[in-house]
């Protein structure tokens, strides 16, 4: 039996590797959706806040430049107020700042002795100059256009109201001082005890107006205060009224 002879064994060839399609090359970082995303975000948020920070910086520049504007028109209405308002006080009286000023003390000096029953070296003619004073500082006074000035002038309603009420206050103290001034002439004219009797009531009249005269000075000087300004300045001598009612 014949031998096959199985020849030489072809070899095989050695198994290719995979094939490696083109790899892609990666963006740049920048380029990248989500950076350019992240990045306009961020610039968004800069720039509201640059934005905000602008308009909040002209709010305040508009809002200082209006404060400065009314300051001045309140200043300028307040001084016009003040040039009629201290010059008639000082005729009647002593200023004395932002306290209540005092008026008429020869008037309340005068009640003061007749209510004692003792006598006074006031004259009957120098308590009627007295009246007469009072009553002329409280027309004039009362004559000025207080609300017209400070109209549309920067004040806001609590100071124009307190404005308001301080010259109705110190023009009807005037009068009322004037009504004891009045009441202290006729006493001295008088027997003792009738003269005792009307200064008791001039007594009660005075006191009245000095409660009236210091919270309208109070309120003047205060409003004077809120817009840099002050009442009256050095003491100026009058007739005085005393801001008590003696």
């Amino acid at each position: 039996m014949a031998i096959k002879s199985k020849g030489k064994t072809k070899a095989r060839p050695a198994p290719k590797g995979p094939r490696h399609g083109p790899v892609p090359v990666p963006k740049p970082f920048a380029q990248r959706r989500w950076v350019q995303l992240t990045a306009l975000f961020i610039v968004g948020i800069l720039a509201m806040m640059v934005f905000v920070w602008a308009t909040n910086g002209l709010r305040r520049e508009r809002a200082n430049t209006k404060a400065a504007s009314d300051l001045a028109s309140r200043q300028q209405a307040l001084s016009q107020w003040k040039a009629i308002l201290e010059p008639q006080i000082t005729t009647v009286g002593q200023l004395k700042g932002d306290i209540p000023p005092t008026v008429a003390t020869d008037v309340t000096a005068a009640l003061t002795a007749l209510a004692s029953k003792k006598t006074t070296t006031t004259k009957v003619a120098a308590l009627d100059s007295s009246a007469n004073e009072l009553g002329k500082a409280a027309d004039a006074i009362n004559k000025f256009d207080l609300a017209g000035t400070i109209t549309e002038k920067g004040f806001d309603v609590a100071a124009a109201s307190a404005l308001t009420a301080s010259k109705v206050e110190i023009v009807e103290a005037l009068r009322l001082y004037q009504q004891a001034a009045e009441l202290a002439a006729l006493a001295v004219g008088s027997d003792k005890y009738l003269g005792s009797r009307l200064a008791e009531h001039g007594q009660a009249i005075s006191v009245s107006a000095a409660t009236l005269l210091q919270s309208g000075w109070i309120k003047y000087a205060s409003t004077l205060k809120l817009s840099l300004l002050s009442a009256g300045g050095s003491p100026s001598v009058g007739t005085g009224l005393s801001g008590g009612g003696g």
